[in-house]
């Protein structure tokens, strides 16, 4: 089993836990994968790798540890034979090999160059590191690295940072540590901690947590911006787990801010838990307030992201009619693909296209993933005029891949409209908090504005609103927030799967809207449950005249001694009942008297609210457990009997 790890032998990735292995120790692991079950000597291993029979002995407890931390297989030692992988559990071992290989592709894919790699070691040490360091972690002669430092210092140039050496000591980066940042983010010199193939869902928690306080706060924000912070605080993190810090920021005068209390929130959820010291919190905190603010962009082109944010929704489509794979519900891979993009944009400029040795293997692994990457780029040069190289497609399938593997969207996964005055890089939020409350529920979301009438309502399971002004809009469009709060999630929620469990019709009723007493006549039980709900609900006085109007059109009467007045048509913004229990039956028309008055206002705009009257229908005819209810008449009573009644529509 070829792995086929790293261009250079010391180099490695991390797999399991902490652990790391080179490249050798991993075709050491991959010989004894093949030939599982057959005792290697050193002496063979020695041979065949062309090494001391010590550094075999040395390697291989290295690979020990390694497997150690897999239970479905061990390396086995036998005095006077040599060393065996047995296989503990034929299954579980099959599953970790494909793991571990998958893993082990993506993460070597993203070896830099040489000098990059020089680079990143020395970005990332807190102080000198010597020369003999240097040529041994990177088996590079002391030519090949002197070549790689003269490189390494042209580049430092550009940022005002230099590089010192001092005899004994050796070689380190000195200036300021945002200008560290600022020529790491624009060459890309990442390592296994932040690099987006490894550890992507860290990306994409970064990502959620930034969206979700903005969200909290209520503040707009477009696409280019949201990103940008991504790739501020992944990069943040890095340099704080190394231990570097933020210098102290000019501006001082933001706390008052909104975006400096946004800046404090997500920077607290991450970096607490280093205990780093107050005034480099302080320091980061500043430094993310002035990013949020337009002050800084350190890490992306904002012209060129927006055109390759657009591109990246144009393509979306493009590929959904090409390959029938809709990947707009996947917010991380659109996260991944607009951070890949710019600097390889820059990269095919400059005829610096990164090497792949590992593109065969990837085109093998992953054939759908590479098809769509292969599309993917004859649309990119389409639209740049860039050709994208064979080496670069590979890295590229590599997030198709996650994409294709993060989609799990079954036949009734669901087609929204929403018609809002926001642009459509500003609709970020509202599209991720939507995602976030109904994960792979949504196959598809489409922003037009209100001035669009191209579009028919049969083609989308829900449509949405967020103009309240409108009056061009109704029937069977729902009015959401543009930051949609729980009562919004209920009318998403209905619109797009009904009513789906008792506690869906349970939370209609409130005790807020409970009377049991005595009154004299239907008058009087009217006004006080309208009275109720007008308080409760925040609705417009007129509640009370529009439930007598329909009063007067017909009686009410449902059976059963209930009531259920309504509106004429929907009112409300909400569903909800308003109930009057009486403790002696009082006449409600000619011929019926009445012990419980159930007003029932269905919310406007939402089509699926109308099921609502299937469940209570369904209660109301139930003599036996209205009998039940009488003998103890209180709110948590009725909830009780309700819930029994519902419980057979929900089995």
């Amino acid at each position: 089993m070829d792995w086929g790890i790293l261009e250079n032998e010391t180099e490695g990735v991390r797999i399991a836990g902490d652990k790391m292995l080179t490249k050798r120790q991993y075709s050491i692991l991959s010989f004894y994968v093949e030939n599982r079950g057959t005792y290697v000597s050193s002496n063979e291993l020695a041979a065949m790798f062309d090494i001391s029979v010590r550094t075999v002995k040395n390697e291989l407890k290295i690979v020990r540890d390694f497997c150690d931390s897999y239970s479905s297989f061990v390396l086995d030692t036998l005095a006077g034979k040599g060393t065996r992988l047995c296989v503990l559990d034929d299954a579980a071992f099959e599953k970790d090999m494909e793991i571990l290989r998958k893993k082990t592709l993506q993460l070597s894919c993203n070896t830099k160059n040489r000098v990059h790699s020089v680079m990143k070691m020395l970005m990332d040490a807190t102080g000198y590191v010597s020369k003999y360091t240097l040529t041994e972690t990177f088996y590079i002669s002391e030519s090949t690295l002197y070549h790689a430092l003269n490189e390494i210092k042209k580049l430092l140039k550009q940022y005002d940072l230099a590089l010192v050496h001092k005899t004994n000591l050796g070689y380190k980066i000195e200036g300021r540590e945002i200008d560290k940042r600022m020529c790491i983010a624009k060459n890309e010199i990442n390592d296994e901690s932040t690099d987006h193939f490894a550890l992507s869902e860290d990306v994409s928690n970064i990502y959620n947590v930034v969206a979700d306080v903005f969200f909290k706060y209520h503040y707009q924000i477009n696409e280019q911006t949201i990103q940008n912070i991504t790739a501020h605080i992944a990069l943040t993190l890095r340099r704080v787990r190394k231990g570097h810090f933020i210098e102290q920021q000019m501006e001082q005068d933001m706390p008052d801010s909104t975006e400096y209390q946004i800046s404090t929130e997500i920077l607290t959820r991450f970096l607490t838990r280093y205990r780093i010291k107050k005034q480099y919190m302080m320091n980061e905190i500043n430094l993310l307030t002035q990013t949020i603010l337009g002050k800084l962009d350190y890490s992306r082109n904002d012209h060129l992201q927006k055109e390759v944010n657009d591109f990246i929704n144009d393509s979306f489509l493009y590929i959904r009619n090409k390959f029938c794979v809709n990947f707009e519900p996947a917010e991380s891979l659109k996260l991944f693909l607009a951070l890949h993009l710019v600097p390889l944009i820059y990269r095919i400029k400059s005829g610096t296209q990164l090497n792949n040795m590992m593109a065969p293997e990837i085109k093998q692994s992953f054939p759908l993933a590479y098809d769509i990457a292969l599309y993917f780029t004859l649309l990119i040069k389409e639209r740049f005029h860039l050709n994208v190289s064979a080496d670069e497609i590979s890295y590229l399938s590599l997030y198709f891949n996650y994409g294709l593997e993060n989609i799990h969207l079954g036949n009734s996964a669901k087609k929204i409209l929403i018609i809002t005055s926001l642009r459509k890089s500003e609709t970020v939020l509202l599209r991720h908090k939507i995602l976030t409350w109904f994960p792979n529920q949504i196959a598809e979301i489409t922003f037009i504005t209100g001035d669009n009438d191209d579009f028919d309502t049969e083609d989308y399971d829900a449509i949405f609103s967020t103009d309240r002004n409108s009056e061009k809009y109704k029937g069977g469009i729902t009015l959401i927030s543009i930051f949609p709060d729980e009562k919004d999630f209920e009318k998403i929620n209905l619109a797009i799967n009904g009513y789906t469990d008792t506690d869906s019709i349970l939370e209609k009723f409130s005790e807020d809207c409970y009377f049991y007493g005595e009154v004299k006549d239907k008058e009087e039980i009217l006004d006080i449950i309208c009275r109720n709900a007008i308080e409760k609900y925040k609705l417009d006085d007129e509640f009370l005249e529009v439930i007598k109007a329909r009063e007067q059109i017909t009686s009410s009467y449902f059976g059963n001694c209930i009531a259920i007045p309504h509106p004429l048509t929907p009112f409300s913004d909400e569903t909800f009942v308003s109930l009057g229990v009486l403790k002696k039956p009082i006449a409600w028309d000619k011929n019926h008297n009445v012990r419980v008055v159930m007003l029932v206002s269905i919310e406007k705009n939402n089509p699926k609210a109308f099921q609502f009257w299937y469940y209570m229908s369904t209660f109301v005819r139930n003599e036996e457990l209205l009998q039940n209810f009488f003998k103890k008449p209180s709110f948590l009573r009725f909830t009780e009997i309700l819930k029994i009644s519902l419980e057979k529509d929900f089995d």
